[in-house]
Formats: C-alpha cells, structure tokens, sequence
C-alpha cells in the first residue's frame, strides 16, 4: 500500500468538519440570508421572498467553497455559525416586514 492510501483520522475529521460546515452550514446561511434579505428589500412581501429565495441560491454554493477553501476545518465551521449568526441578527432586527 501506498502512503498516500494511510490516511489517519486527523484528516478524516478534517474532511467531515469541512463537509459539515459546506453542507448543513450553507444550508443555514442560505435560510437566514433569504429571510434577512426578504424582510429588508425595498418590494412588496412577496416579490422580496421570491427574490430573496433566488439569491440564496447563489449564497450557498459560496459558503460551500468557503468552507473547504478555509485555513482550517474549525474556521470552516466557525466561520459558518458566525455568518449565519449576523445574518440571523439582520433578519432578527429587521422585524417583521409590514403588509
């Protein structure tokens, strides 16, 4: 067997935190970018859902590259919360957007 075949579980961990924070991180941003970005675009309710909605799906394959282009897998995973995090403020502070 080749070297490159013995892989140990430090570089196991570091692909699976990797991939944690590349999937279900990005999912969470996503979510709290579409809804900040609903409750803050100047349209009506349901044209700023729609579009909100739309650019998320641009928002998530980026945090995915982000989280394996990371120095590291927990600044993959802790830049994750914390972008989903500011942007779960920003939805937060925004309120409830009115009819």
């Amino acid at each position: 067997m080749g070297a490159h075949l013995r892989r140990g579980w430090g570089y196991r961990a570091n692909i699976a935190t990797r991939a944690l924070a590349g999937s279900l991180g990005a999912y969470l941003i996503a979510a709290c970018f579409a809804a900040a970005a609903a409750r803050t675009l100047p349209m009506d309710r349901l044209d700023a859902a729609v579009s909100a909605t739309m650019l998320a799906f641009f928002v998530a394959p980026v945090a995915t590259l982000w989280a394996f282009l990371a120095p590291g897998p927990l600044r993959a995973l802790g830049g994750t919360l914390a972008a989903a995090a500011l942007l779960a403020g920003i939805a937060w502070a925004a309120g409830v957007p009115s009819a």
